[in-house]
């Protein structure tokens, strides 16, 4: 009569140790499976950049057949501001994927990872301080109406934002602007005047079309009307002694 009571002991014995974790380990139940579950925060791309099949600087790779070379640029050009998933570092090289699904990799200086940095712009032109002081005010540097920022950090009444083009700046944080909508103008912006640089004013005059049709409510879409689209010189001054205005 006993052995039958000593039995089910050991099977409910054995059942309970196939459910304690190993005695040496430091996991916590369910962490893994929380790490797993961890949204990936996206990063930001700071610069015009192109995926590149391979990590390699190179513009040509060996083909398929390790005969003849072919191009390591993907038809994939990812402008500043937008957002990528970052897959695999590797030597000065981040494999990213981008809005689309493609993959592929960029200089790691071309990306700024870190959870919290958000976009933000400028309605109108903004002072800038080299450290979060009013003392600090730099006399000589000024952002424009239109920057596309990246705010990586707050110490208020100040923001840490990563500009277009140069080193980071800090600003008064009420003077930034950050409501989707000029947000979204602030990004066609900063692609207008990649493209103006690069002398495609025509693709730069269909992104203006673009923010006139979508965003003619912000102000900001005046800004780059007016840089595309200046006025004659001359134009508003006041007329020579002596001669009436008509």
């Amino acid at each position: 009569m006993r052995k039958l009571p000593l039995a089910v002991a050991l099977l409910t014995l054995a059942a309970c140790s196939k459910g304690q974790p190993d005695a040496g380990a430091n996991a916590q139940p369910g962490a893994v499976a929380a790490a797993a579950a961890a949204p990936v925060e996206p990063a930001w791309i700071l610069y015009v950049d192109t995926l590149r099949k391979t990590p390699d600087a190179a513009d040509k790779i060996a083909g398929p057949d390790g005969k003849t070379r072919v191009s390591n640029y993907l038809f994939a050009t990812l402008q500043r501001g937008e957002r990528v998933t970052v897959l695999e570092a590797k030597e000065g090289w981040i494999k990213v994927r981008a809005s689309d699904d493609k993959e592929g990799w960029l200089r790691d200086s071309a990306i700024l990872e870190g959870a919290g940095v958000s976009a933000a712009t400028l309605l109108v032109q903004a002072d800038v301080f080299d450290r979060p002081d009013l003392l600090a005010a730099n006399a000589k540097r000024k952002l424009e109406p239109g920057s596309l920022l990246l705010v990586v950090k707050a110490k208020p009444p100040f923001s840490e934002v990563n500009v277009p083009g140069g080193p980071n700046a800090w600003v008064l944080t009420e003077r930034l602007a950050t409501g989707e909508r000029e947000v979204s103008v602030a990004k066609l912006i900063e692609k207008a005047r990649w493209l103006v640089r690069k002398s495609r004013k025509d693709e730069a005059a269909q992104i203006l079309a673009l923010a006139q049709g979508q965003f003619s409510d912000v102000p900001l879409v005046q800004v780059l009307e007016a840089e595309l689209n200046p006025p004659p010189a001359g134009d508003g001054l006041p007329p020579p002694d002596g001669e009436k205005k008509e």
